[in-house]
């Protein structure tokens, strides 16, 4: 399985990534992504079956990011992994 890891932070990145590995992911491939626009090019060039994004990010944020995909017809597992839970960002998610 290939896991895609989106988040404008490379310490947030890094915490994502290893706590995948030791919730037994270990062997999977795991790709990173600084942004949504790094992230619609990682998928395309290697079509990851799952994608884990933060939600507030540059360039293109998480939702921007669910929606390009959405919009090519990618069919993709997909979660956000964010700290922000305000009630607006919640209802964005449906």
């Amino acid at each position: 399985m290939k896991i895609l890891v989106v988040d404008d932070s490379k310490a947030m990145r890094n915490i994502v990534m290893r706590t995948l590995r030791q919730a037994g992911y270990d062997g999977h491939e795991l790709v990173e992504a600084a942004n949504g626009v790094e992230a619609l090019a990682a998928w395309k060039a290697g079509r990851p079956d799952l994608v884990l994004s933060d939600w507030n990010m540059p360039e293109m944020n998480g939702i921007e990011l669910l929606r390009a995909l959405k919009s090519e017809n990618v069919a993709v597992q997909f979660g956000f992994i964010t700290s922000e839970g305000t009630a607006d960002l919640q209802g964005m998610a449906k």
